[in-house]
C-alpha cells in the first residue's frame, strides 16, 4: 500500500502529461476525398412548385455564403495570414465540392426562366472565390461553363458583385479583368 501511494503522484503526473500533449498538437484534418465519390441523384426534368422554391433558396444562400468567403479570403490575404488563408482555402474547397458543385450540376436550371439568373450569379460568385484562392484553372472552367450555358444571353441581369445588378457580359468582363465592384 505504501509503494502504491508513492507511485500515485508520478502516475497522475504521467496521465496529465499525456492528456495535455493532445492539447498542444494541431494535426491537419484528413482530406475529404469521399465527398465527390458520393452518388448524386439525377434530375431529369426541371423542378416546379415547392421544390423549385427550395432550389432558389439554396442557390441564393450559397451565393451569399460565397460572398462571405470572398470577404474572409480577401481579409486574410491583406493581413498576410498564411496559416489562416490555408485553412480557409481548405474549408472553402470542401464547401464548393459538397454544396455548390452539386447545386450547379444540372443543365436544366441554366435554361429555366425562374432559376437561370440565380444559376449564373452563383457561378460568378464561385469564379470570384476561386480567383481569390488563386485557382485560376478552375475559375477558367467556370468561365467556360458560363459562356457555354448562357451563350447569346449576355444581357441577362445577374447579381455580381452581391448587391449590384448588371448584364452577364459586363459581369464576366469585370471578373476577368479583376475589377470587382
Amino acid at each position: 500500500m505504501l509503494a502504491f501511494r508513492s507511485l500515485q503522484p508520478a502516475l497522475l503526473a504521467g496521465l496529465a502529461a499525456v492528456a495535455l500533449s493532445g492539447c498542444f498538437s494541431t494535426p491537419e484534418p484528413e482530406p475529404l476525398g469521399w465527398i465527390n465519390s458520393m452518388p448524386v441523384a439525377e434530375e431529369t426534368a426541371p423542378l416546379a412548385g415547392t421544390a423549385l422554391e427550395q432550389r432558389k433558396e439554396r442557390l441564393t444562400r450559397a451565393q451569399h455564403d460565397l460572398a462571405h468567403f470572398h470577404t474572409t479570403l480577401e481579409s486574410l490575404y491583406y493581413r498576410d495570414d498564411r496559416d489562416g488563408m490555408h485553412r480557409m482555402r481548405r474549408f472553402t474547397d470542401a464547401y464548393l465540392s459538397m454544396h455548390v458543385d452539386r447545386l450547379l450540376l444540372h443543365e436544366w436550371q441554366s435554361r429555366h426562366p425562374e432559376v437561370a439568373v440565380l444559376d449564373a450569379s452563383l457561378r460568378l460568385a464561385k469564379a470570384d472565390v476561386l480567383l481569390r484562392m488563386r485557382q485560376f484553372e478552375r475559375a477558367g472552367e467556370v468561365f467556360g461553363q458560363l459562356e457555354r450555358r448562357f451563350e447569346g444571353r449576355d444581357n441577362l441581369l445577374v447579381e455580381y458583385p452581391i448587391g449590384t445588378r448588371r448584364p452577364l457580359g459586363e459581369a464576366l468582363r469585370i471578373l476577368r479583368d479583376g475589377k470587382r465592384g
